[in-house]
């Protein structure tokens, strides 16, 4: 069960969404303005932000920076009509992920679905925890062959096997919210490198053309 805030001029979207979302068995918070949804941030921890863009009482752009400079581990999605290719970077700069609007509600439930599945990492650490999962699941022989942001790829594929992972989410999940973020090709020499410093033969990364990434087993697959 996760707590949810929901930020949305439309009504109907902030009553389907909810009732979506309460039938999954989560906590929902409704917000129809950002002095609102500020209100809520400061008297309940949320796992996950699902908001507008633009509301009546301002850019929500502004709100996601002060989540950042608090450094609050919240899953984020943006939702607008503001769809222009600079628009959607300054959004993922800030977000987990963007849906441009209209949305195809079987689209939105998968993205939520993804983000709901990314745990949280400290960013400290992170190569020993890496290290002891993957040895103890026999996943790589020698991490010395690894550069850390390539363990931290792998980690964030491995916590999600089978499900698909989105550039934007690899990128926060390794390289948080520092700037600049690193270009998808970049992520992708990364991801090729792994694939060829991967111990277990049944695992395998495979790219899903415009979206990301997936870890498969193909053992646990041929059942």
């Amino acid at each position: 069960m996760k707590r949810i805030l929901i930020l949305d001029n439309d009504w109907l979207i902030l009553s389907s969404l909810s009732n979506f979302l309460r039938k999954k068995g989560h906590l929902v918070n409704c917000a129809q303005s950002i002095a609102r949804a500020e209100d809520l941030l400061i008297k309940y921890k949320f796992d996950l932000f699902l908001c507008e863009r633009i509301l009546t009482d301002g850019d929500v752009i502004d709100l996601l920076k002060k989540i950042k400079e608090k450094k609050l581990f919240m899953r984020t999605l943006v939702f607008s009509n503001k769809k222009s290719l600079v628009d959607r970077i300054t959004v993922l700069k800030l977000a987990n992920d963007f849906l441009a609007k209209p949305f195809n509600s079987i689209e939105l439930c998968l993205k939520i679905e993804n983000l709901l599945h990314l745990e949280k990492i400290e960013t400290s650490g992170f190569i020993e925890n890496s290290l002891f999962l993957f040895k103890d699941a026999n996943v790589i022989e020698d991490h010395n062959h690894f550069r850390p942001q390539e363990l931290k790829i792998l980690e964030c594929l491995f916590r999600h096997k089978n499900i698909v992972v989105s550039y934007e989410t690899i990128s926060a999940y390794v390289w948080g919210y520092k700037e600049p973020l690193p270009l998808k090709k970049t992520i992708s020499v990364y991801v090729r490198r792994i694939r060829t410093k991967l111990f277990l033969k049944n695992l395998k990364i495979i790219t899903i053309k415009n979206r990301g990434y997936k870890l498969i087993d193909l053992e646990e697959n041929s059942i």
